[in-house]
């Protein structure tokens, strides 16, 4: 029997099986964002454009499900109205943008809605995915740990030749158009995925995440040893790709964790400690281990002369496109990397007119025009400032640490690849749901609180030497301790 028509089955069975299982699809779907590329490369390689395709399948079905049980769970939305009407306005000017009259055919205007809006649900399911601390906590420690399996991959793709089939990207079987580290002949690293960009986007997102995890925990080693083991693998993933990229984006937010996620919550000294010990230890292991893939990356990294400009290009080149695009762009999906495939027997991107832009932001104005533009950046810029609010006004350390990383992120991508990196994307709406989840689950803490509040306020009358109950300063908890002591320690 044909693969693909069983692929195709398959994905069927899927969808309806993620409609019922809804919770559980939205994390095989993120699973699947990880090891997608794997089985596009190496399982199924005839079968490449279905198995793209099969987390969105998770996904949609999830939504689906999600829709049909909405009214049953009862929750409470944040009041962001701005939020809201931009992201209406986007999908509104997204549909028009399919007519638009310069794209080839409807196709590609249908690939290019997918591309921006298909994940934006994420941003109302995740926060039913996770009922409680102790689910969302649980999900996260065990999601950081793929970054072990991934980056050990990668180390040993570096260490490959280009011909060996452990460095073939998807679509591409040529060895000659594996990238190497310059005249090097060491092979830039992809992990599971199908290309760098996903990996290094995979890599940030992780990275990330166990500093949230460390964060709730102090940077404590007792319970974190596979945490700090993923975070050390991450680093190595990121020499091995030789992506200049999220190393540097780290480096300049690291401040503003450490001032956020640190100085902020009172950690003190001890956390200084272990934080330093720490790093210092992966600083040993990395040296060790892939002392000659941090070589390379270094090499790779002096020899570079184009570190301004591409720094520069995301901020400049909406005003470079701007000319070309006009009121209306040249639609929607004109520039995305798989216009060529739903438009045969047509030059490709001979439509655009030769206007290219790597960039995201240019690719942007160029597709959408500056009223689409300005409504897919009023989006990005909002949710930041939601999340820098909620960092001060969220109640418990796990909740204001999910607060940060989803900061960090939505910073990284106020001029990042959120809709032509799939990667990105899907990491970018999940971080924004899970942000609307903690802020969910921080409303819920205080009626969840107020009975162990009235005991406590009765043992202290009865007792009036009783020791207050622990929390923050100078109030009682005002939920359980899951970050510390039940979910992430």
């Amino acid at each position: 029997m044909n693969a693909r028509f069983l692929i195709i089955v398959f994905g069927v069975a899927a969808a309806v099986w993620s409609i019922r299982r809804w919770r559980l699809a939205v994390q095989v779907g993120l699973v699947l964002v990880v090891f997608e590329g794997a089985i596009r490369k190496w399982l199924l390689p005839g079968s490449q454009d279905l198995v793209y395709f099969a987390k969105d399948v998770f996904f949609l079905g999830a939504y689906f499900g999600y829709f049909q049980h909405r009214s049953a769970l009862k929750l409470r939305y944040p009041q962001e109205p701005l939020l809201y009407a931009a992201l209406v306005l986007g999908v509104v000017v997204g549909l028009l943008q399919i007519l638009n009259p310069q794209l080839p055919n409807m196709l590609v205007g249908m690939l290019g809605f997918k591309s921006y809006f298909f994940y934006i649900p994420l941003l109302f399911v995740v926060p039913a995915v996770f009922p409680d601390d102790l689910a969302l906590a649980s999900f996260l420690k065990r999601y950081v740990l793929l970054a072990i399996p991934v980056s050990l991959l990668a180390l040993a793709q570096f260490f490959s030749p280009s011909s060996s089939v452990l460095n073939t990207y998807a679509r591409a079987a040529d060895p000659g158009s594996i990238s190497t580290f310059g005249s090097s002949s060491y092979v830039r690293a992809t992990g599971t995925f199908a290309y760098i960009t996903g990996f290094t986007s995979f890599l940030l997102v992780i990275t990330i995440l166990i500093l949230l995890i460390l964060t709730t925990t102090r940077w404590r080693f007792r319970g974190n040893v596979k945490i700090l083991a993923a975070l050390g693998a991450s680093f190595l993933g990121m020499v091995s790709s030789g992506s200049r990229g999220p190393i540097f984006l780290l480096a300049m937010l690291f401040p503003l964790y450490w001032w956020l996620g640190v100085v902020r919550e009172k950690q003190g000294g001890a956390t200084l400690a272990r934080l330093v010990i720490g790093l210092g230890v992966l600083v040993v292991v990395l040296s060790s281990t892939g002392d000659k893939a941090i070589t390379a990356f270094g090499q790779r990294a002096s020899a570079s002369t184009d570190t301004a400009s591409r720094l520069l290009a995301p901020f400049l080149s909406p005003r470079d496109a701007l000319l070309s695009a006009g009121m209306i762009g040249s639609g929607i999906g004109a520039t995305h990397q798989a216009a060529s495939a739903v438009t045969r027997g047509i030059v490709p991107y001979s439509w655009v007119r030769g206007n290219a832009n790597e960039a995201e932001s240019g690719r942007v104005m160029l597709e959408v025009g500056p009223l689409g533009f300005c409504m897919v950046y009023l989006v990005r810029i909002l949710l930041a400032v939601l999340a820098f609010r909620q960092v001060f006004r969220l109640r418990t350390v796990f909740h204001r640490a999910v607060a940060i990383s989803a900061l960090l992120l939505f910073l990284v991508e106020i001029p990042g690849g959120v809709i032509f990196d799939v990667t990105s994307g899907v990491y970018y709406w999940f971080l924004a749901g899970l942000l609307f989840c903690v802020m969910q689950l921080d409303r819920e803490a205080v009626p969840a609180a107020l009975p162990a509040m009235r005991a406590t306020q009765a043992a202290k009358a009865r007792h009036p030497l009783a020791r207050p109950s622990p929390g923050l300063p100078g109030a009682p908890p005002l939920a359980p301790p899951i970050a510390s002591s039940r979910g992430l320690r």
